[in-house]
């Protein structure tokens, strides 16, 4: 028989046990919050992680010890201190060192160097792919944000959107193609950029209020002769293009976007991340909700396969890699199930995050080439009626 003090004894035991767990898992729903806003909300630019050693170093070829990222197949940069390189298709391989063709180089490598993957490719702005641009300013909502402006013939103007974390050298990949295909090109800045207005948080809203950085470049671009417009966006800049499709007035003047592992739902990337940590289900939807009271990330509306139906006719071509461990694929192959007509949806097997362009250069070329040559002939014979005319669009 228990008596009364062992019963009070349990009851106290019990609660305190309870009171620590009820801490417990709040602190952890608060640390998993900070976790979400480190890996998502925070702009932090790109930091080389030198971590592969240059072995042997040739005329034409490198040979660097072997990591995930060194024997990936297709071109790639790599970077040191003081100097980078362009490389190419696997030469030889063994179970220590890759030979690759060295395609470029700018900077002293030799035997010793720790370097970095790149998958950007191209060290530094539109000069180093042989393209010929002027730094512009576009007046935004916060300032003015700096852009690459490349000239061209067409009417129909290509704008690049980055993604989380880079910075408008991730354009550089694809830009020389599109520029010898004769489209005026603007490769954009957005708040938190490198040179570009900065918040009072320096967070990202992953589109929420991005999109109207876009919105003032494409405003720009109208203003400074473009027809209409197409929309390359990586990664989170997948999301922004997306929202500016649902908020902007210049909607309408999009004649097709282009994305590259797109960020479709911001609250799926994070359970990811969450169940290749093993945190659990319930403890990563708290902590999704304490983000959201914490700095205003509204998951459901930056959820765009729920609004795809506001996509439905625009034409879209979309790249993404099976083996994203970013921006699960699933999302990608959800949009395109519920956009058939309007989706063409290549799946790159076995390629990490916004890396299809370096897994085959020319197809992916080709294919980008294709898209543009059938959305933007004919275009300029529409006459657009929403948001005025180009002399009303408020470009600067």
């Amino acid at each position: 028989m228990i008596t009364r003090r062992a019963r009070n004894w349990l009851k106290w035991a019990a609660t305190i046990a309870l009171t620590v767990l009820v801490l417990g898992l709040a602190a952890a729903t608060w640390y998993f919050s900070g976790l979400i806003d480190d890996g998502l909300l925070q702009s932090e630019a790109w930091v080389p992680d030198r971590n592969v050693e240059v072995s042997a170093i040739g005329p034409t070829w490198v040979s660097v010890s072997v990591t995930e990222d060194s024997i990936a197949p297709g071109v790639w940069g790599i970077e040191w201190e003081g100097g980078y390189a362009e490389v190419g298709p696997i030469l030889a391989l063994t179970a220590e060192t890759v030979d690759r063709e060295l395609i470029a180089v700018d900077g002293n490598l030799v035997p010793g160097t720790m370097v970095a993957w790149d998958p950007f490719a191209f060290r530094t702005d539109p000069a180093d792919r042989g393209v010929g641009y002027t730094t512009v300013d576009v007046a935004g909502p916060l300032g003015d944000y700096p852009a690459w402006y490349v000239p061209g013939d067409d009417d129909t103007w290509v704008v690049f959107v980055h993604g989380k974390g880079a910075s408008p050298r991730e354009a550089l990949r694809l830009l020389s193609s599109v520029s010898r295909a004769g489209y005026p090109t603007l490769v954009i800045t957005y708040r938190n950029d490198e040179g570009a207005p900065a918040t009072s948080d320096g967070r990202y809203t992953l589109g929420n209020d991005e999109w109207e950085d876009l919105e003032a470049a494409v405003e720009y671009a109208l203003a400074s002769g473009a027809r209409d417009v197409v929309l390359v966006g990586y990664s989170m800049g997948g999301s922004i293009t997306s929202t500016f499709m649902r908020e902007s007035r210049w909607a309408p003047r999009v004649v097709g976007m282009v994305m590259d592992a797109p960020l479709l739902n911001a609250g799926a990337a994070v359970d990811n991340d969450a169940e290749s940590q093993g945190i659990p289900g319930f403890l990563t939807g708290w902590a999704k909700a304490i983000t959201a009271l914490r700095w205003g990330i509204d998951w459901g509306y930056l959820d765009h396969l729920g609004h795809t139906e506001e996509l439905e006719g625009l034409p879209m071509l979309i790249f993404h890699g099976t083996a994203d461990s970013t921006v699960p694929i699933w999302t990608s192959d959800a949009f395109a199930e519920a956009l058939p007509d309007d989706v063409e949806y290549i799946r790159v097997d076995g390629v990490e995050h916004v890396r299809a362009w370096n897994h085959d250069p020319g197809a992916y070329e080709q294919a980008v080439a294709d898209f543009l040559d059938d959305i933007a002939a004919g275009t300029s014979a529409i006459e657009f009626e929403t948001g005025g005319t180009d002399s009303e669009s408020g470009g600067s």
